[in-house]
């Protein structure tokens, strides 16, 4: 009898399973694996910060502009919550943030690809953003 090879994918989530049922079977608080290209971290409420997410701080995401007429459109670059956005009339220049959305729990600022005026916000607060649509319009600067 020969001993079959395990699908790579039902390796990993089998590994991850036992990590985990280390962690809630243990007193420790945090795991934090690293090996290779891969690292695992997980935490129970009141562990340590993910290192993880330390590393380094949140990229601000350059989203492809659309042109319509005097105005460059701002989409949404992925499924997310708008956290918030500035306001009709701010003042902005190519590369600032100008909006926040949460994807899975994390921040992320979405940069303004011209410079220029918001003349409008598509979005409030709090509402989810889907893929593709417009989050706001900046005029280009005079």
């Amino acid at each position: 009898m020969t001993a079959e090879k395990k699908d790579p994918v039902i390796a990993a989530v089998d590994d991850a399973r036992a990590l985990l049922d280390t962690l809630l079977t243990s007193g420790w608080q945090q795991l934090h694996v690293a090996s290779g290209d891969t690292e695992i971290f997980l935490a129970r409420d009141g562990g340590a910060a993910n290192p993880m997410r330390a590393a380094a701080p949140a990229p601000i995401v350059a989203t492809p502009a659309i042109q319509v007429g005097p105005e460059t459109i701002v989409p949404v670059p992925y499924v997310a919550t708008l956290e918030r956005a500035l306001a009709v009339g701010t003042q902005v220049t190519a590369g600032q943030a100008v909006a926040t959305v949460r994807v899975l729990d994390e921040q992320e600022d979405i940069a303004a690809p011209i410079s220029g005026t918001i003349v409008r916000v598509d979005a409030q607060p709090g509402s989810l953003l889907e893929y593709g649509a417009t989050l706001l319009s900046i005029a280009a600067a005079a």
